[in-house]
């Protein structure tokens, strides 16, 4: 009975693992493997001149918005470590007045989606920005001074939006380091400057190198911000949408497989390059405390940077809230804001044009972060638990992770050329163009989120404890729902609520897939701006802002809850 039982269990494992590679082939690999394929087309038949097109060096305006978004993602990046990483030395190293409020401000700008932080650089330091204006009238100059455009402005929102990410890995990873290793080297007569450079930094490599790699996508993804500030400057995101705009779908589909090449291309470079030059290494010692900064000069010093960082972090958003209660219109000329209403807000609850975006949104980002808990928690079950060999296991791994190396506008694009068809999986429905097409986009784009999430969950577990009650009777749902499942919900919700919110703010791929019926909050916040109607922008800004954070506050509280229950 129990060999029978087993062989059960196991066709059904199979199966599971099959119609899970089924999945991901259809939603993953098919529309990729299709750009591919309609790239090399031109009206229907094979052919490269769409490369040709691209890097053709007599007219070389594409090439040169390649060389844009390669330029500025590694300027952002080093922009980036440059600001993220002192701070984290900053407040993990020292002990200051103030540096535990410090050092939860300083993350503030997760809270903000890549386009309500563009729109509130925009309303801060534009064309039409508030510092500039006050300038130019307090110094009495015919041109407005310190106005954002162009590399500049693009690169200081980027550095602003994706600079936490170094904070964050940098910071972890010094909270991890070992005491005994700097101390042995204090020992050996290694001065301050020989510990950082020998001991700590070292250390530190693959943490910073995570952090690049996911501020480099990021910022090769980036469209609000070079559509904003770009100016004259080319980038090739931008080039994709405005090919798709004028119809010139041959040449967008080129332009999306070049700029998940050259992603994939980097992120297989920055992987290469951690294997073959390991430098962390695994320990036994604890942490250092952070030094306590005991003189009154260091104390004052520290609190003065910390005051105005935080007051450079709160402008934007400060900014935001002032124009979300100005009276559409009215904003004109004027430096200041002089007319305010509260109608913006009222509308939102009152006028069914502007709830149905939220509704959209909401009802959108659920069901895709559902969908994806499910298929995130049976790849992490097959990826961390490798009944069926590990290569299967690294090839799903590979596939749940595609996603998150490929930027969304290039996501979006392959949908668009597979699901203008009808399928037998699509039950013989044109997903584009209708309400499907953007939860789906959604769930392939941060499925690698959740599933990192869960795997770092099952990570933790021991594999005895699922024997245990195996060895006691529990069939493989009692199993499930009574062990694994109370132990994994910590990594479920973790990864559920950080996918959720960057859905609720998705507009890279929004902006190529919605339609009017459809559109999500980011598009309405586009729109309103658009039409200048910057009151109105900004109050969606607002809320989608108090939103994500309220979800932040509620994951991290009840999630880690739960983690304290599991490990008392």
């Amino acid at each position: 009975m129990r060999v029978t039982d087993h062989l059960k269990r196991n066709r059904l494992s199979w199966l599971a693992l099959a119609g899970l590679f089924l999945l991901l082939s259809l939603v993953i690999y098919l529309p990729l493997i299709e750009l591919f394929a309609e790239s090399l087309k031109e009206n229907g038949r094979w052919s490269f001149i769409n490369f040709q097109r691209f890097f053709d060096f007599n007219n070389p305006a594409y090439l040169r918005a390649l060389w844009g978004s390669i330029a500025i993602s590694v300027l952002t990046v080093i922009g980036s470590a440059i600001v993220g990483v002192p701070l984290a030395i900053l407040f993990s190293r020292f002990q200051f007045p103030g540096r535990k409020v410090f050092g939860v401000l300083v993350t503030l700008p997760v809270l903000l989606p890549p386009l309500v932080g563009v729109l509130a650089f925009y309303f801060l330091m534009g064309e039409t920005g508030i510092i500039p204006r006050v300038l130019q009238k307090t110094l009495g100059l015919q041109s407005a001074p310190l106005v954002m455009r162009g590399v500049p402005a693009i690169l200081l929102v980027h550095i602003y939006s994706f600079y936490v990410f170094f904070y964050l890995f940098a910071r972890n990873a010094l909270a991890g380091l070992d005491r005994s290793l700097e101390e042995a080297a204090s020992g050996l007569g290694a001065s301050r400057s020989m510990l950082w450079r020998k001991v700590i930094f070292p250390q530190l490599q693959p943490a910073l190198l995570g952090a690049g790699m996911l501020v480099f996508m990021n910022s090769m993804a980036s469209f609000t911000a070079p559509y904003m500030f770009g100016g004259a400057w080319r980038f090739l995101s931008l080039e994709i949408y405005n090919a798709k705009l004028n119809g010139d779908l041959a040449l967008a589909n080129t332009q999306a497989v070049i700029l998940a090449s050259f992603s994939l291309l980097f992120l297989l470079l920055m992987r290469w390059y951690g294997r073959d030059h390991p430098t962390a290494r695994g320990s036994k010692g604890v942490a250092l405390p952070p030094r306590r900064v005991t003189q009154a000069w260091q104390k004052v010093l520290l609190a003065g940077i910390g005051s105005v960082l935080i007051v450079l972090l709160l402008l934007p958003q400060l900014t935001l809230v002032l124009i979300a209660f100005v009276k559409n219109g009215t904003w004109t000329w004027q430096i200041l804001p002089e007319q305010f209403t509260f109608e913006n807000f009222v509308s939102v609850f009152t006028s069914r044009d502007a709830a149905e975006p939220w509704r959209n949104s909401l009802w959108m980002s659920a069901l895709a972060t559902v969908c994806g808990a499910v298929v995130a928690m049976l790849a992490a079950y097959f990826t961390a638990r490798p009944r069926h060999g590990r290569a299967w296991s690294h090839l799903l791994d590979a596939s749940v992770m595609l996603p998150w190396a490929v930027p969304g506008t290039v996501i979006a694009m392959a949908l668009i050329i597979l699901f203008d068809e009808p399928y037998w999986f699509t039950a013989g429905n044109i997903l584009i163009g209708s309400a499907a097409i953007l939860p789906l986009a959604y769930f392939i784009r941060h499925l690698p989120i959740q599933f990192r999430a869960i795997v770092a969950a099952f990570t933790q577990l021991d594999p005895a404890l699922e024997e245990a009650a195996q060895n006691l009777g529990a069939h493989w749902w009692m199993r499930f729902r009574r062990v694994l499942l109370p132990l994994l919900l910590p990594g479920i919700i973790t990864g559920g609520m950080m996918a959720f919110v960057i859905a609720l703010g998705e507009f890279v791929s929004s902006i190529l897939l919605y339609t009017y019926s459809n559109r999500p909050l980011s598009i309405a916040i586009f729109s309103e701006l658009r039409l200048f109607n910057l009151g109105s922008a900004a109050a969606y800004s607002v809320l989608l802002t108090v939103l994500i954070g309220l979800i932040m506050w509620l994951s991290q509280k009840y999630g880690g809850d739960r983690d304290e229950g599991l490990s008392g």
